[in-house]
């Protein structure tokens, strides 16, 4: 579940945000995955913590290779302006 909620954030952060933004998204996921996984093996939770900015960084990737994509279906139902001259 950790990683589909991550990867689904990390989708959506690539489509509107430069990449400046996955450094406060990964210390704040896991800050809040450290919080919640209290009185835990240490080691669990790092690994989790590393898996949840995995997580980020793949669906930030996949949300960049489909900014083009959404672009065009966004003009196509001429819910935007094209960008075209």
């Amino acid at each position: 579940m950790l990683i589909i909620l991550a990867c689904f954030a990390g989708i959506l952060l690539g489509l509107v945000f430069n990449a400046a933004i996955l450094l406060p998204v990964i210390l704040m996921g896991g800050t809040a995955y450290t919080v919640a996984c209290a009185g835990q093996d240490p080691v669990t939770i790092v690994l989790g913590i590393v898996i949840l900015a995995i997580a980020v960084q793949a669906g930030y990737l996949i949300g960049l290779t489909g900014r083009d994509l959404v672009e065009q279906v966004l003009v196509r139902l001429h819910l935007v302006q094209s960008k075209s001259v």
